[in-house]
This record gives structure tokens, sequence and C-alpha cells, in this order.
């Protein structure tokens, strides 16, 4: 059985603006993955406190080979990407650097 339905112009619009949105989020998010896998690479590290050595998570400059902070990065690239908020910044570092993100969705791949 067959079902139609009838939704009027305003309905229609709100249907086509969120879409519209969702492909520019989708959009903004793999041009940041595109940033990243292009200039950085993750990698990891140990970083001495004391006389104790701890495993940390470090990223490296493919440019010149210099390791920085994840915080180091995410500072730049709020500078980088304006007016992106900070939790999209966030969860597109952390999706790249653990490799659990998905480009047609623009979401991380659930574990």
């Amino acid at each position: 059985m067959n079902k139609k339905l009838i939704i009027n112009k305003r309905q229609l619009g709100l249907i086509k603006s969120h879409i519209n949105e969702t492909n520019a989020n989708v959009r903004l998010r793999n041009k940041i993955q595109d940033f990243l896998e292009a200039d950085y690479k993750p990698s990891g590290g140990v970083e001495r406190m004391g006389n104790e050595f701890y495993t940390k998570a470090f990223i490296e400059k493919k440019i010149d080979k210099e390791m920085i902070t994840p915080k180091a990065l995410y500072d730049y690239l709020q500078h980088k990407f304006v007016g992106v908020d900070k939790a999209t910044l966030k969860d597109c570092i952390e999706g790249w650097f653990s490799g659990d993100y998905n480009r047609e969705t623009g979401m991380r791949k659930r574990k």
C-alpha cells in the first residue's frame, strides 16, 4: 500500500535548508581532514617528567619533522578555520589521529 506525503512550501524549505546545512558541515570537515592529511602525521612520543617516562600523543609536521602537541595543532586550526566551533575541531583532530573518520558522513566511525 503506497502512501503519499503532502508537504507545503515552508516544510519543503526547512527540509532543503537542513540538507544544505548538513552537506556544508560534511564539506567543511572533509576540508579540515584534507588539510591534516596533507601537512601532518600522527605520531607517538615519550615525555620525561622527573625520573619517569610517559607516552604521549604527538603530531609530526611533514615539512620540517617538528613534533607538536595536539593542543598546539588545535590552537593553530582555530586561527586557520575561523568560525568553526571547538567541538568540531576537536572531533576532526581526534578522528584523524585515531583513523576512524568517515568521509561520506563527516562523522567518526563507531567501534
